[in-house]
């Protein structure tokens, strides 16, 4: 639900890396009231009809999404099931349709605000994005 396309452009612009924490969406954000648990990508249709088409899950087609826009994405899981199946991204690709739908599920919605997280997790502030 955050693409932020202008920034990745002026970072592929200027060869930066771009990482993407939390790609899997918000639900991590839920036990510390900043995020819903409606608040995850996983559940949209796009990604539902995509992760069919592919024989994938929808975790694995958000992954690839963010692959495919040459991101480092960063998973967690403490799940050592999960943690392979994050690591299976690259026998299959999205077709430009799929990539557009799910670019298009851009809310602009920052779920992992340090101004915030920092705040509420480590007593710290850093409101970097103000």
């Amino acid at each position: 639900y955050f693409t932020q396309d202008r920034l990745l452009r002026l970072c592929h612009d200027r060869h930066l890396a771009v990482p993407a924490f939390s790609p899997l969406g918000a639900l991590s954000y839920v036990p510390l009231n900043m995020a819903q648990a409606t608040d995850t990508v996983l559940d949209e249709q796009v990604v539902k009809d995509a992760a069919s088409r592919t024989g994938k899950s929808p975790a694995q087609v958000v992954l690839r999404w963010g692959l495919q826009r040459n991101v480092a994405i960063i998973p967690k899981s403490s799940k050592p099931e999960r943690q392979i199946e994050n690591l299976q991204l690259f026998d299959f690709t999205l077709n430009d349709q799929e990539m557009a739908d799910i670019s298009a599920l851009n809310r602009n919605q920052r779920f992992n605000d340090p101004g915030e997280f920092c705040e509420r997790v480590f007593g710290t502030f850093h409101p970097i994005y103000d």
